[in-house]
């Protein structure tokens, strides 16, 4: 068990700052970089935000695929939909790279990685992209930056949303949702599907350092089930709680000597309060636990298997002082379990 004391002070004031054409603009707010809500100008860093309209105008169909092009991140894939990516921020390993769903931590302890290709699209709200270190505000996982995944909020009337689709290799998609809530209350409920028959992402050759050292002709497919669900209330004296959840599971198929299918899930669920103790004095505490299981085969015979659980806990104090000023105070705990 990791347990970390954060303090930090932050001051925000008027200093011009460079932002780059396809960054975020400088009036926007995001969470990630200073974990309070603040301008994207007042962070002093480099932000990128995107948000479900940007997802809806790319019609991208994964993660990776909507994040390809964002400056200063690069992606590694080693296949077509379902297969390992890695993500580099600036240079920085896949490792060093924090990934939070909804504030949760999440990734392979052993692996040291997070499966985007995994993580559904379809429930999706919005993703916050920190570029550079950020290890006083969430530790030694965030050398490289901070990627946040926010999944669908709702709110409003009730909205009831059905979509599908189909493409080459013989890709099918489907997902069913309903939204809505109040004036002080929000609820997500959403399911989806997809799957492809995918391609046959190497030839191979029995050949050392020739193809991918086995020939495997058949293509490589992929099948994802997921669903999601968030629900809160802020109450009159402004208290606010929060649940949230998500899981994803998904069937890989892939050329390989060793291993060649791969079965796997992930699951994400968490609760957050919020107490705003006086009108400069605002206290949070969020609670979560992320599970990563995955199996192996060789042409479907049991080769490994392993499961991380994270379990995550965070007390966080914001004080401001006057309109640029604010302290932030707090503790995270972290839990790794590996079997």
């Amino acid at each position: 068990m990791v347990l970390r004391f954060l303090w930090a002070g932050i001051i925000l004031v008027n200093t011009p700052v460079a932002v780059a054409a396809d960054e975020t603009r400088s009036d926007t707010v995001v969470v990630t970089a200073t974990r309070t809500a603040t301008t994207a100008d007042s962070t002093l860093a480099s932000v990128t935000v995107i948000t479900r309209d940007d997802i809806e105008r790319q019609q991208a169909t994964s993660v990776p695929d909507l994040l390809r092009g964002t400056v200063g991140l690069g992606i590694s894939n080693s296949g077509g939909p379902g297969k390992a990516t890695s993500f580099y921020l600036r240079g920085a390993e896949s490792g060093q790279v924090l990934v939070l769903i909804n504030g949760i931590k999440v990734g392979s302890a052993t692996l040291g990685t997070t499966s985007f290709q995994d993580i559904p699209i379809d429930q999706i709200e919005r993703i916050e992209i920190v570029r550079g270190p950020r290890s006083s505000l969430y530790g030694s996982e965030a050398i490289g930056g901070v990627i946040q995944i926010f999944t669908r909020k709702g709110g409003g009337r009730f909205t009831p949303s059905l979509s599908f689709g189909a493409g080459s290799h013989n890709s099918k998609k489907a997902s069913v949702s309903v939204s809505g809530g109040g004036k002080r209350s929000w609820y997500y409920l959403g399911i989806s599907q997809f799957e492809t028959n995918g391609f046959n992402a190497c030839t191979g050759d029995p050949i050392l350092f020739s193809g991918c050292f086995t020939i495997e002709p058949d293509d490589d497919g992929y099948q994802n089930q997921s669903g999601s669900f968030r629900i809160g209330h802020r109450f009159r004296n402004g208290i606010e709680i929060e649940t949230h959840g998500l899981r994803s599971n998904n069937e890989t198929n892939f050329d390989g000597t060793f291993v060649n299918q791969s079965e796997t899930r992930q699951d994400v669920i968490g609760a957050k309060l919020k107490v705003p103790v006086t009108k400069k004095w605002h206290m949070s505490l969020d609670l979560g636990t992320s599970d990563d299981k995955s199996k192996n085969f060789l042409n479907k015979v049991f080769a490994s298997s392993f499961d991380t659980k994270r379990e995550t806990v965070s007390l966080q104090n914001d004080v401001s002082f006057g309109d640029r000023h604010l302290l932030t105070i707090g503790a995270d705990s972290l839990k790794d379990k590996i079997e």
